[in-house]
Protein backbone atom coordinates (compact mmCIF):
# COMPACT_ATOMS: atom_id res chain seq x y z
CA UNK A 1 0.00 0.00 0.00
CA UNK A 2 3.19 2.50 1.06
CA UNK A 3 4.40 2.01 -2.22
CA UNK A 4 1.92 2.47 -4.08
CA UNK A 5 0.77 5.61 -2.34
CA UNK A 6 4.06 7.12 -3.49
CA UNK A 7 3.41 6.42 -6.98
CA UNK A 8 -0.09 8.32 -6.79
CA UNK A 9 -0.16 12.12 -7.97
CA UNK A 10 0.26 14.88 -5.18
CA UNK A 11 -3.29 16.27 -5.81
CA UNK A 12 -5.20 12.75 -5.21
CA UNK A 13 -3.01 12.04 -2.52
CA UNK A 14 -4.28 14.90 -0.67
CA UNK A 15 -7.71 13.83 -1.11
CA UNK A 16 -7.24 10.33 0.05
CA UNK A 17 -5.45 11.97 3.07
CA UNK A 18 -8.35 14.25 3.39
CA UNK A 19 -10.58 11.43 3.55
CA UNK A 20 -8.32 10.09 6.21
CA UNK A 21 -9.08 12.81 8.18
CA UNK A 22 -12.22 13.20 7.73
CA UNK A 23 -12.92 9.53 9.33
CA UNK A 24 -10.59 9.58 12.42
CA UNK A 25 -10.87 12.93 13.23
CA UNK A 26 -13.27 15.09 15.26
CA UNK A 27 -13.17 19.08 14.61
CA UNK A 28 -14.40 20.35 17.91
CA UNK A 29 -11.39 20.58 19.82
CA UNK A 30 -11.83 19.28 23.88
CA UNK A 31 -13.80 16.25 22.85
CA UNK A 32 -11.32 12.90 23.32
CA UNK A 33 -11.05 10.79 21.37
CA UNK A 34 -7.81 7.92 19.75
CA UNK A 35 -7.30 8.32 16.60
CA UNK A 36 -3.99 7.28 16.32
CA UNK A 37 -4.89 4.10 18.46
CA UNK A 38 -7.24 3.16 15.33
CA UNK A 39 -4.84 4.20 12.50
CA UNK A 40 -2.61 1.69 13.85
CA UNK A 41 -4.86 -1.22 13.73
CA UNK A 42 -6.55 -0.17 10.79
CA UNK A 43 -5.41 -0.02 7.24
CA UNK A 44 -6.04 3.33 5.60
CA UNK A 45 -7.04 1.13 2.70
CA UNK A 46 -9.92 0.16 4.55
CA UNK A 47 -10.95 4.08 5.82
CA UNK A 48 -10.59 5.03 2.17
CA UNK A 49 -13.11 2.44 1.02
CA UNK A 50 -15.21 3.07 3.15
CA UNK A 51 -15.19 6.74 3.03
CA UNK A 52 -15.63 6.37 -0.95
CA UNK A 53 -18.82 3.78 -0.67
CA UNK A 54 -20.79 6.35 1.37
CA UNK A 55 -19.13 9.27 -0.62
CA UNK A 56 -20.46 8.36 -4.16
CA UNK A 57 -24.20 7.09 -2.66
CA UNK A 58 -24.88 10.23 -1.79
CA UNK A 59 -23.67 11.71 -4.65
CA UNK A 60 -25.27 9.07 -7.13
CA UNK A 61 -28.62 9.25 -5.17
CA UNK A 62 -28.25 12.79 -5.74
CA UNK A 63 -27.74 13.91 -1.97
CA UNK A 64 -24.48 15.82 -2.03
CA UNK A 65 -25.94 19.20 -3.65
CA UNK A 66 -28.91 18.95 -0.83
CA UNK A 67 -26.58 18.92 1.91
CA UNK A 68 -26.10 21.96 4.60
CA UNK A 69 -23.51 22.41 7.24
CA UNK A 70 -25.74 24.18 9.25
CA UNK A 71 -29.60 23.63 10.32
CA UNK A 72 -30.48 26.28 12.47
CA UNK A 73 -32.55 28.10 9.58
CA UNK A 74 -34.91 24.98 10.12
CA UNK A 75 -37.91 24.50 12.11
CA UNK A 76 -39.44 21.00 11.75
CA UNK A 77 -37.07 18.45 11.45
CA UNK A 78 -36.72 14.64 11.23
CA UNK A 79 -33.80 13.03 13.03
CA UNK A 80 -32.69 9.90 11.50
CA UNK A 81 -30.80 7.47 14.20
CA UNK A 82 -30.35 4.25 12.49
CA UNK A 83 -27.12 3.37 13.57
CA UNK A 84 -25.72 1.33 16.83
CA UNK A 85 -28.23 -0.47 18.60
CA UNK A 86 -27.85 -0.37 22.04
CA UNK A 87 -29.20 1.53 24.69
CA UNK A 88 -25.63 2.90 25.72
CA UNK A 89 -24.16 4.24 22.54
CA UNK A 90 -27.80 5.72 21.84
CA UNK A 91 -27.81 7.53 24.77
CA UNK A 92 -24.34 9.06 24.21
CA UNK A 93 -25.04 9.65 20.96
CA UNK A 94 -28.39 11.64 21.08
CA UNK A 95 -27.48 13.72 24.25
CA UNK A 96 -26.54 16.35 22.56
CA UNK A 97 -30.29 17.48 21.96
CA UNK A 98 -30.09 18.55 25.22
CA UNK A 99 -29.27 22.04 24.12
CA UNK A 100 -31.82 22.41 21.86
CA UNK A 101 -34.71 22.16 25.05
CA UNK A 102 -36.79 25.19 24.61
CA UNK A 103 -36.22 26.10 21.51
CA UNK A 104 -38.22 27.31 18.62
CA UNK A 105 -37.44 23.92 16.77
CA UNK A 106 -40.16 20.93 16.01
CA UNK A 107 -37.61 17.71 16.00
CA UNK A 108 -38.97 13.95 15.30
CA UNK A 109 -37.30 11.38 15.61
CA UNK A 110 -36.97 8.35 13.26
CA UNK A 111 -35.31 5.31 15.05
CA UNK A 112 -34.81 1.65 15.54
CA UNK A 113 -37.71 -0.26 16.96
CA UNK A 114 -35.31 -1.59 19.73
CA UNK A 115 -34.61 2.16 20.51
CA UNK A 116 -38.08 3.81 20.54
CA UNK A 117 -38.37 2.78 24.58
CA UNK A 118 -35.80 4.72 24.93
CA UNK A 119 -36.75 7.99 23.83
CA UNK A 120 -40.74 7.58 23.41
CA UNK A 121 -40.99 9.82 26.66
CA UNK A 122 -38.71 12.47 25.79
CA UNK A 123 -39.13 15.84 26.10
CA UNK A 124 -36.80 17.36 23.24
CA UNK A 125 -38.35 15.10 20.24
CA UNK A 126 -41.86 15.96 19.61
CA UNK A 127 -43.01 12.30 18.35
CA UNK A 128 -40.35 9.18 18.38
CA UNK A 129 -41.16 6.93 15.46
CA UNK A 130 -40.14 3.72 14.03
CA UNK A 131 -41.97 2.88 11.36
CA UNK A 132 -42.07 4.84 8.21
CA UNK A 133 -45.96 4.53 7.77
CA UNK A 134 -46.18 7.06 10.39
CA UNK A 135 -43.68 9.08 8.65
CA UNK A 136 -44.21 9.56 5.03
CA UNK A 137 -46.95 11.73 5.57
CA UNK A 138 -45.71 14.16 7.65
CA UNK A 139 -43.94 17.27 6.71
CA UNK A 140 -40.09 18.45 7.57
CA UNK A 141 -38.32 21.46 6.53
CA UNK A 142 -35.30 19.06 6.68
CA UNK A 143 -33.66 15.85 7.82
CA UNK A 144 -31.00 15.68 10.58
CA UNK A 145 -28.82 12.60 10.28
CA UNK A 146 -26.56 11.49 13.00
CA UNK A 147 -24.11 10.36 11.21
CA UNK A 148 -23.76 9.01 7.12
CA UNK A 149 -24.47 5.34 7.16
CA UNK A 150 -25.44 3.31 5.04
CA UNK A 151 -28.72 2.53 6.47
CA UNK A 152 -29.13 6.48 7.26
CA UNK A 153 -28.39 7.64 4.00
CA UNK A 154 -30.49 4.98 1.99
CA UNK A 155 -33.48 5.51 3.76
CA UNK A 156 -33.34 9.14 3.80
CA UNK A 157 -32.26 8.77 -0.16
CA UNK A 158 -35.49 6.79 -0.80
CA UNK A 159 -38.17 8.06 1.43
CA UNK A 160 -37.35 12.01 1.55
CA UNK A 161 -35.15 12.64 -1.81
CA UNK A 162 -35.65 16.18 -1.82
CA UNK A 163 -35.07 17.73 1.26
CA UNK A 164 -32.07 19.64 2.57
CA UNK A 165 -30.08 18.03 5.45
CA UNK A 166 -27.15 17.79 7.80
CA UNK A 167 -25.22 15.68 9.56
CA UNK A 168 -23.55 15.72 13.04
CA UNK A 169 -20.74 13.42 13.13
CA UNK A 170 -20.64 12.83 9.34
CA UNK A 171 -17.99 10.79 7.60
CA UNK A 172 -16.76 9.85 11.34
CA UNK A 173 -16.41 6.31 12.11
CA UNK A 174 -13.75 3.81 14.07
CA UNK A 175 -12.20 5.91 16.48
CA UNK A 176 -12.86 5.29 20.03
CA UNK A 177 -14.26 8.54 21.17
CA UNK A 178 -16.32 9.97 23.88
CA UNK A 179 -19.71 9.89 22.04
CA UNK A 180 -21.51 12.38 24.79
CA UNK A 181 -19.22 15.58 23.65
CA UNK A 182 -19.09 15.08 20.35
CA UNK A 183 -22.97 15.45 19.96
CA UNK A 184 -23.09 18.37 22.35
CA UNK A 185 -20.31 20.35 20.20
CA UNK A 186 -21.55 18.84 17.26
CA UNK A 187 -25.17 20.04 18.28
CA UNK A 188 -24.02 23.47 19.24
CA UNK A 189 -22.03 23.43 15.22
CA UNK A 190 -24.81 22.70 13.13
CA UNK A 191 -27.43 24.47 15.17
CA UNK A 192 -25.30 27.60 15.50
CA UNK A 193 -25.60 27.50 19.20
CA UNK A 194 -22.21 29.64 19.79
CA UNK A 195 -21.00 27.41 22.69
CA UNK A 196 -17.23 27.14 23.43
CA UNK A 197 -15.12 24.53 24.11
CA UNK A 198 -14.78 25.00 27.63
CA UNK A 199 -18.65 25.63 27.87
CA UNK A 200 -19.19 22.21 26.01
CA UNK A 201 -17.21 20.82 28.27
CA UNK A 202 -19.15 21.85 31.57
CA UNK A 203 -22.82 21.11 29.61
CA UNK A 204 -22.19 17.45 28.63
CA UNK A 205 -23.84 14.66 30.14
CA UNK A 206 -25.93 11.84 29.08
CA UNK A 207 -29.21 13.00 28.22
CA UNK A 208 -32.89 11.17 29.14
CA UNK A 209 -36.25 12.17 29.84
CA UNK A 210 -39.72 10.11 31.35
CA UNK A 211 -43.28 11.01 32.01
CA UNK A 212 -44.57 12.15 35.40
CA UNK A 213 -46.55 8.12 35.14
CA UNK A 214 -43.13 6.81 34.69
CA UNK A 215 -41.55 8.25 37.74
CA UNK A 216 -45.17 7.27 39.79
CA UNK A 217 -44.52 3.99 38.55
CA UNK A 218 -41.70 2.87 40.84
CA UNK A 219 -42.32 4.69 44.29
CA UNK A 220 -43.43 1.90 45.73
CA UNK A 221 -40.14 0.33 44.81
CA UNK A 222 -38.16 3.22 46.57
CA UNK A 223 -37.46 2.13 50.10
CA UNK A 224 -37.87 4.99 52.66
CA UNK A 225 -34.47 5.56 53.51
CA UNK A 226 -31.17 6.17 51.92
CA UNK A 227 -30.21 3.37 49.48
CA UNK A 228 -27.11 2.43 46.85
CA UNK A 229 -28.85 1.46 43.39
CA UNK A 230 -26.79 -1.48 42.16
CA UNK A 231 -26.38 -2.47 38.13
CA UNK A 232 -25.95 -6.58 38.26
CA UNK A 233 -25.53 -8.49 35.31
CA UNK A 234 -24.36 -7.95 31.67
CA UNK A 235 -24.22 -9.17 27.89
CA UNK A 236 -20.87 -9.59 27.43
CA UNK A 237 -18.28 -11.56 30.30
CA UNK A 238 -15.67 -8.89 29.95
CA UNK A 239 -17.65 -6.41 31.11
CA UNK A 240 -19.94 -8.46 33.83
CA UNK A 241 -18.65 -7.47 37.89
CA UNK A 242 -18.96 -10.96 39.94
CA UNK A 243 -17.93 -9.61 43.33
CA UNK A 244 -21.09 -7.84 44.43
CA UNK A 245 -21.23 -10.02 47.36
CA UNK A 246 -18.16 -9.30 48.46
CA UNK A 247 -19.20 -5.61 48.00
CA UNK A 248 -21.81 -5.73 50.33
CA UNK A 249 -20.52 -7.90 52.80
CA UNK A 250 -17.73 -4.95 53.37
CA UNK A 251 -20.77 -2.35 53.50
CA UNK A 252 -22.31 -4.47 55.78
CA UNK A 253 -19.45 -4.53 58.51
CA UNK A 254 -18.71 -1.29 57.46
CA UNK A 255 -19.04 1.89 60.28
CA UNK A 256 -19.23 4.61 58.36
CA UNK A 257 -22.12 6.70 58.48
CA UNK A 258 -22.27 7.70 55.13
CA UNK A 259 -23.04 4.55 53.61
CA UNK A 260 -26.64 3.74 53.25
CA UNK A 261 -27.93 0.30 54.92
CA UNK A 262 -30.82 -0.09 51.60
CA UNK A 263 -29.70 -1.62 48.86
CA UNK A 264 -31.41 -1.87 45.51
CA UNK A 265 -30.70 -4.32 42.65
CA UNK A 266 -31.50 -3.64 38.91
CA UNK A 267 -31.07 -5.28 35.06
CA UNK A 268 -32.19 -6.76 33.16
CA UNK A 269 -33.04 -10.80 33.20
CA UNK A 270 -29.31 -11.24 32.83
CA UNK A 271 -28.74 -10.76 36.14
CA UNK A 272 -31.23 -12.71 37.62
CA UNK A 273 -28.75 -15.10 39.15
CA UNK A 274 -27.07 -12.78 40.93
CA UNK A 275 -29.69 -11.05 42.42
CA UNK A 276 -31.47 -14.29 43.86
CA UNK A 277 -27.62 -15.13 45.10
CA UNK A 278 -27.95 -11.69 47.14
CA UNK A 279 -31.52 -11.57 48.23
CA UNK A 280 -30.30 -15.23 49.49
CA UNK A 281 -27.43 -13.98 52.01
CA UNK A 282 -27.87 -13.10 55.11
CA UNK A 283 -26.48 -9.29 56.16
CA UNK A 284 -25.80 -7.81 59.76
CA UNK A 285 -27.91 -4.26 58.92
CA UNK A 286 -28.38 -4.30 55.21
CA UNK A 287 -31.18 -4.91 53.86
CA UNK A 288 -30.94 -5.58 49.55
CA UNK A 289 -34.30 -5.37 47.59
CA UNK A 290 -34.19 -6.19 43.87
CA UNK A 291 -36.26 -4.73 40.55
CA UNK A 292 -34.06 -7.06 38.25
CA UNK A 293 -35.96 -8.09 35.16
CA UNK A 294 -38.87 -6.25 36.34
CA UNK A 295 -38.68 -2.61 34.69
CA UNK A 296 -38.28 -0.70 31.73
CA UNK A 297 -35.03 0.83 31.53
CA UNK A 298 -36.72 4.63 32.04
CA UNK A 299 -38.03 3.52 34.83
CA UNK A 300 -35.17 1.92 36.33
CA UNK A 301 -33.89 5.58 35.48
CA UNK A 302 -36.36 7.05 37.96
CA UNK A 303 -35.37 4.55 40.62
CA UNK A 304 -31.62 5.67 39.88
CA UNK A 305 -32.31 9.14 40.25
CA UNK A 306 -33.75 8.75 43.80
CA UNK A 307 -30.65 6.80 44.70
CA UNK A 308 -27.64 8.26 46.99
CA UNK A 309 -25.35 6.54 44.56
CA UNK A 310 -25.55 4.40 41.51
CA UNK A 311 -22.77 1.42 41.16
CA UNK A 312 -22.09 -0.16 37.97
CA UNK A 313 -19.67 -1.67 35.19
CA UNK A 314 -19.77 -0.01 31.86
CA UNK A 315 -23.17 -0.69 30.21
CA UNK A 316 -26.19 0.63 28.79
CA UNK A 317 -27.32 1.37 32.35
CA UNK A 318 -24.56 2.69 33.27
CA UNK A 319 -25.16 5.58 30.80
CA UNK A 320 -28.94 5.66 31.43
CA UNK A 321 -27.66 6.16 35.02
CA UNK A 322 -25.60 9.05 34.08
CA UNK A 323 -28.52 11.00 32.59
CA UNK A 324 -29.72 11.24 36.29
CA UNK A 325 -28.26 13.73 39.10
CA UNK A 326 -27.37 10.51 41.28
CA UNK A 327 -23.66 10.11 41.94
CA UNK A 328 -22.17 7.25 40.98
CA UNK A 329 -18.87 4.36 40.92
CA UNK A 330 -18.47 3.26 37.40
CA UNK A 331 -16.27 0.00 36.37
CA UNK A 332 -14.40 -0.57 33.07
CA UNK A 333 -12.23 -2.99 32.02
CA UNK A 334 -8.85 -2.26 30.16
CA UNK A 335 -10.63 -1.64 26.90
CA UNK A 336 -12.99 1.41 27.95
CA UNK A 337 -10.89 4.05 28.76
CA UNK A 338 -13.13 5.88 31.53
CA UNK A 339 -12.04 9.80 30.01
CA UNK A 340 -14.23 8.22 26.86
CA UNK A 341 -17.23 7.21 28.31
CA UNK A 342 -17.62 9.82 31.57
CA UNK A 343 -17.94 13.66 31.42
CA UNK A 344 -17.53 15.79 33.97
CA UNK A 345 -21.53 16.03 34.95
CA UNK A 346 -21.50 12.76 35.11
CA UNK A 347 -20.32 12.80 38.63
CA UNK A 348 -18.91 9.81 38.74
CA UNK A 349 -16.14 8.00 39.97
CA UNK A 350 -14.49 5.55 37.40
CA UNK A 351 -12.82 2.68 38.06
CA UNK A 352 -10.32 0.84 34.72
CA UNK A 353 -9.02 -2.87 35.57
CA UNK A 354 -6.31 -3.80 34.40
CA UNK A 355 -8.30 -6.37 32.55
CA UNK A 356 -12.07 -7.78 32.69
CA UNK A 357 -14.07 -5.79 34.54
CA UNK A 358 -14.50 -8.41 36.77
CA UNK A 359 -10.42 -8.12 37.93
CA UNK A 360 -11.43 -5.19 40.09
CA UNK A 361 -11.17 -5.87 43.62
CA UNK A 362 -14.04 -4.96 45.74
CA UNK A 363 -12.20 -3.28 47.91
CA UNK A 364 -11.36 -0.85 45.77
CA UNK A 365 -15.07 -0.56 44.73
CA UNK A 366 -15.83 -0.18 48.22
CA UNK A 367 -13.33 2.62 48.66
CA UNK A 368 -14.64 4.46 45.40
CA UNK A 369 -18.19 4.53 47.02
CA UNK A 370 -17.13 5.83 50.31
CA UNK A 371 -15.19 8.89 48.31
CA UNK A 372 -18.16 9.33 45.91
CA UNK A 373 -20.37 9.45 48.72
CA UNK A 374 -18.16 12.12 50.73
CA UNK A 375 -17.94 14.14 47.47
CA UNK A 376 -19.87 17.33 46.60
CA UNK A 377 -21.59 17.03 43.39
CA UNK A 378 -20.13 18.76 40.29
CA UNK A 379 -23.16 20.97 39.06
CA UNK A 380 -25.97 19.17 41.11
CA UNK A 381 -28.49 20.70 39.51
CA UNK A 382 -30.63 19.66 36.74
CA UNK A 383 -28.49 20.08 33.11
CA UNK A 384 -31.21 22.53 31.87
CA UNK A 385 -30.67 24.79 34.59
CA UNK A 386 -26.91 25.29 33.58
CA UNK A 387 -28.11 25.55 30.32
CA UNK A 388 -30.38 28.58 31.26
CA UNK A 389 -27.63 30.53 32.78
CA UNK A 390 -26.00 31.20 29.62
CA UNK A 391 -26.15 34.30 28.06
CA UNK A 392 -27.47 35.18 24.81
CA UNK A 393 -23.52 35.77 23.51
CA UNK A 394 -23.04 32.03 24.51
CA UNK A 395 -21.46 33.04 27.49
CA UNK A 396 -20.94 30.39 30.92
CA UNK A 397 -21.50 32.74 34.02
CA UNK A 398 -18.76 32.65 35.77
CA UNK A 399 -20.98 31.61 39.74
CA UNK A 400 -22.36 28.62 37.62
CA UNK A 401 -18.91 26.93 37.16
CA UNK A 402 -18.09 27.48 40.31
Amino acid sequence: MCALLRLVPAALKRKLDSAVHRSTRIPYAGVPHEPDVFLRKTARSKIIKKYLHKSLLLKVRGQTRLEHRKAHTFRRILWIYTGKRNFGDATMDLSGRALLKGRDIEIDLFTLPTLHKLFHEDDVFRNVFHDLREVESRQYDAVLMSEYNLPSIKLKSKYFKNLPFASLFRFFYGPDRNQTSFSYAAISDVFSLGYSEQEIAALSKPYLASRAATTHSVQAMLPEQRFIALAVGGLDANRTYRHWPELLDMIDRSNDATLPDRIVLLGSDNGQSMADALLGRTFKRLKVSSCVGTLSLLQSREVIAHASLFVGADGGLMHVAHSTPAPSVSLFSNKEPPALRLTERCNSIGIQSTGDVDDIAPNAVFDAIGKRLRQPLVGAGDIVELIGEIGEAGTLHEEVVA
